[in-house]
């Protein structure tokens, strides 16, 4: 009786021990299997929750009421809109950031916006290198992608140069405007505060100001020191890490890279043309730049020009343009900044692109000729899809905000604030705060989307897969 008792006390010992094993097991294979569906994750979705992350962790932070300077709880909405709105540089905002938030609260902005002027996936890198860890394959490609490199090998020296021109830019800069804040303003010790905050916000192109009353720089439209400093921290933000480097590494125009071509010349373009352009359009208007001296009224034209590249600072109001120089600006927010920068928008290298592929085939050319250089046909064919993602994605928000706008905004208001979203340019006419909950969580998909790149968010949805078959052609009718 004892040995079968005891017999029994063993086997269920056993049994147990079994069953941990099993379960110790099971626990194994599932984090295998979590592992595997991480790693078949596609590098752009990657890429896009990076971004998720830093949102969702800087609405948090703004949420507190430490971030407040009344001290109290904010809406999570109103949160969630503004750190979307500093993480994609966008600079629409929903709070006076110079009144609302406290000096935590616009340490927080600050810090989103600098991170995601860089971009995550560039400071892990150098978090990497730092202390002397080598990257796998995969976060190699990842990293690649981010900084639209095509040759891996040059991804690490591309990384520590982001890094290096973005801190000698912002401190260069940045004492200048603290120099100009003290003795200018007689600020103080405070006006340190400002030139390096400042310096960041220009910089990565996120219009955000300290100045307060959503006036952004309209006070100032005729200080030519303060619009310089600002007009060249947009400008070398816009232009792409890639370009700074080509122009850095060779000093002479037959070296430089196609790519660094295409930008130096869409940009001289756009800027000027919108120079010239906003001035003939807007040199009558009294509510502008009419009552100006001429300088001033030059001066005001370039910089709103120069911020059209994604920055969102303005020296005018906003709602007083005409509706020329308003519809002007958004085809101009649309085209947006550079490769690489810290803005956003469809990019000049593809509004390059398209153009000389149309040139191209009006003329009955078959190849697309750039600076004597041959585009391949998937470049054409990616900045075409580009562009119809990001069309079909304006007109998707414009048509969600009509519908889900009770407050009566005018329709070119409305197109003016997507395309500042989607541009991620900033520039807003006032009625920012004025959306309801709905209206903002479009406007924030809006920016977010602008940010990453309508083709890296729309790539995020699918696996890249070989195709095996290949049909037979067949021609159809087009135009």
């Amino acid at each position: 009786m004892r040995k079968s008792i005891a017999h029994e006390l063993k086997k269920e010992e056993i049994n147990d021990f079994e069953r941990n094993q099993l379960i110790r097991y099971q626990k194994r294979l599932h984090y295998r299997k979590l592992m595997r569906r991480i790693a078949n994750i596609n590098r752009s979705t990657l890429i896009g929750l990076s971004f998720v992350f830093l949102i969702l962790f800087g609405a948090l932070l703004l949420t507190l009421p430490i971030s407040h300077a009344n001290g109290q709880w904010a809406h999570p909405i109103d949160a969630l809109f503004t750190a979307t709105s500093a993480s994609c540089v966008t600079g629409l905002a929903v709070w006076d950031t110079g009144n609302e938030l406290s000096f935590f609260g616009q340490m927080v902005m600050i810090f989103l916006i600098q991170v995601g002027g860089i971009g995550i996936m560039t400071i892990s890198t150098l978090f990497n290198f730092g202390l002397h860890r080598k990257l796998n394959i995969r976060q190699m490609l990842l990293v690649q992608d981010s900084l639209n490199q095509d040759d891996p090998g040059e991804v690490k020296r591309i990384a520590f140069n982001v890094f290096k021109y973005t801190f000698l830019t912002e401190f260069f800069f940045g004492t200048i405007l603290s120099l100009y804040f003290y003795y200018s303003m007689d600020m103080g010790r405070k006006a340190f505060y400002w030139g390096y905050w400042h310096a960041i916000s220009g910089f990565c192109n996120a219009g955000f100001d300290l100045i307060g009353n959503f006036q952004s720089l309209v006070g100032f439209q005729g200080d030519v020191t303060l619009n310089v400093c600002f007009m060249l921290l947009i400008i070398i933000g816009g232009l792409g890490f890639t370009v700074i480097d080509d122009l850095l590494q060779k000093h002479s125009w037959k070296r430089l890279t196609l790519h660094s071509k295409i930008v130096l010349v869409v940009n001289a373009i756009l800027l000027i043309g919108g120079t010239v352009l906003i001035w003939l359009l807007e040199h009558n208007n009294i509510h502008t730049i009419g009552q100006a001296p001429l300088g001033q009224q030059w001066l005001a034209s370039m910089f709103q020009s120069v911020s059209l590249r994604t920055a969102g600072f303005n020296t005018v109001d906003l709602a007083s343009l005409t509706q020329p120089t308003m519809f002007l600006m958004m085809l101009m927010m649309f085209i947006g900044a550079s490769p690489t920068s810290t803005g956003g928008g469809v990019k000049t290298t593809t509004f390059a692109v398209l153009v000389a592929s149309t040139m191209a085939l009006l003329r009955d050319k078959k190849d697309v000729v750039l600076f004597k250089r041959r585009l391949d046909a998937s470049i054409i064919n990616k900045s075409l899809a580009v562009f119809l993602l990001a069309i079909s994605w304006v007109t998707m928000a414009v048509f969600l905000l009509l519908i889900l706008d009770h407050n009566g905004h005018s329709f070119h208001f409305i197109l003016f604030e997507v395309f500042s979203a989607m541009g991620t340019v900033g520039m807003g006419i006032g009625i920012t705060p004025e959306w309801n909950i709905w209206c903002k969580l479009v406007l924030i998909m809006t920016m977010f989307i602008g940010r990453i790149g309508i083709l890296t968010f729309g790539m995020s949805f699918f696996n890249k897969k070989v195709d095996k078959l290949r049909y037979p052609t067949e021609n159809i009718m087009i135009g």
